[in-house]
């Protein structure tokens, strides 16, 4: 009588561990007894994948268990449904054309009308295997409908808060630590630099991440905004929208600090024709006595050098400047105004959503006391919902702190004595965009 040197098979997936019969100890049990009861088996391994689903092909002890079959180590694998050895017909075939290659057979305890040794047995697999793909399938769309359903009602479902954000009964809720991510977004909207907003982080309130992670984790994260995937109120805002969409804005033309000069309007001006941003360069004239004058400019991306825009003109840095130093007091003056009269009429939304918000609480009491029944809670509960979504959000308050400042400043005297980075710092506080036409006409729009 010859000896099989069996291998045990178990996998428990994260959504079946609490299953009865699908725990590791009960499969490990109902295998060894297996083997047990017959002579000819030795045991030859036990290979466990914990918490991963049947569908995927990569799993740690899975992988293992077919390198000791290419070695010759197992003659026979079992586990104890068919379901814990694979959930996908495809990668099941894959899988054995290897363990037939290697003269290896496989056995499900529980299912012994499951025979690999005979074309009818494997035949009645593979179209078993189907169907456990189609359920797999199944659960995967539930779940994902279920995800789904949370995220719609604010619901953290695991992993770690954004910094300024804890987790409360569930709910993103702002923390101590949310100022701190109000100033990395207005830092870097100052700087418009990722190196420089890293350094200042690690320096100054020792956060220590790479660029990726700040671009991620923090400048593009919605949640920010309070928003997440379809749910425009996933959670409480800790940043202004104006501010958010200057940060995109700035992130899509981010400038790189190692470049030669230090561009004063790199990523503020966009050409009123077509809508591309302008890009930097010098021009160098020849001194007399020798060496060059630089002169920085601007030109439209769009135009150079691909053509596509017909605004090829360009605008010296020198000219932008002495425009907005003559100019930008009256038009700050004018900003200011107009923004006065528009905000005077805005409606306090905030209020309406909070409303909103405790009816739909008021209405699960209700419902939880036999006042209303499930139909009623269902129907109240998707008008306030759809009202809620249909709700606009609040005008966010400007910080005009930065522009009274500027107009109380003796700007013409004070210029002079700054540096191309803090000119461009200072120039950044209080503008949002200059289009310029391909008249060179310039168009201001202030944060």
């Amino acid at each position: 009588m010859s000896i099989t040197n069996v291998a045990i098979y178990v996998r428990v997936s994260t959504d079946r561990q609490a299953k009865k019969g699908d725990s590791i100890d009960e499969q490990l049990s109902t295998c060894k007894a297996y083997i047990a009861s017959k002579e000819n088996m030795v045991l030859a391994g036990t290979y466990i994948d914990d918490g991963i689903s049947g569908r995927k092909i990569k799993r740690g002890d899975f992988e293992q268990l077919l390198d000791d079959v290419r070695l010759g180590r197992v003659n026979l694998i079992i586990f104890t449904k068919l379901d814990r050895w694979f959930r996908s017909l495809r990668h099941y075939l894959n899988t054995q054309a290897i363990l037939e290659a290697n003269h290896c057979d496989w056995l499900a305890v529980d299912q012994p009308y499951f025979d690999t040794t005979t074309p009818h047995g494997r035949a009645f697999v593979a179209q078993s295997m189907t169907f456990a793909e189609l359920e797999a399938e199944n659960d995967s769309v539930r779940i994902r409908d279920v995800f789904d359903y949370k995220y719609r009602q604010g619901e953290v479902l695991a992993g770690k808060a954004p910094l300024g954000f804890s987790i409360e009964n569930k709910h993103l809720v702002p923390n101590q630590d949310a100022e701190k991510v109000l100033h990395i977004f207005q830092f870097y909207a100052a700087c418009n630099s990722l190196n420089q907003t890293i350094t200042h982080l690690e320096s100054d309130m020792g956060i220590v991440m790479t660029q990726s992670n700040l671009k991620t984790a923090i400048l593009k994260n919605k949640k920010y905004i309070g928003v997440f995937r379809d749910n425009d109120h996933y959670c409480p805002a800790i940043i202004p929208l104006d501010l958010f969409e200057r940060v995109q804005e700035l992130l899509a033309i981010n400038v790189k600090i190692s470049q030669k000069y230090n561009y004063i309007f790199s990523g503020l001006l966009r050409c009123a024709h077509c809508g591309h941003s302008f890009s930097g360069a010098t021009r160098k004239i020849k001194k007399k006595a020798g060496g060059f004058y630089k002169y920085p400019l601007y030109k439209c991306h769009g135009a150079y050098p691909s053509k596509r825009c017909s605004n090829r003109k360009v605008i010296f840095e020198s000219c932008i400047e002495r425009y907005l130093i003559a100019n930008i007091k009256p038009l700050l003056q004018e900003h200011i105004a107009e923004y006065e009269i528009t905000s005077a009429k805005v409606i306090d939304y905030d209020s309406r959503r909070a409303a909103l918000l405790r009816k739909i609480d008021k209405l699960k009491d209700l419902y939880v006391n036999d006042i209303i029944t499930m139909d009623e809670l269902k129907r109240d509960k998707e008008k306030y919902i759809k009202e809620l979504e249909n709700l606009p959000r609040n005008q966010e308050q400007k910080d005009l702190a930065p522009i009274r400042k500027l107009l109380n400043m003796d700007l013409e005297s004070i210029y002079q004595t700054l540096e191309p980075a803090e000119r461009r710092q200072l120039w950044r506080s209080v503008i949002k965009e200059i289009q310029i036409d391909d008249h060179k006409n310039l168009k201001v729009i202030f944060l």
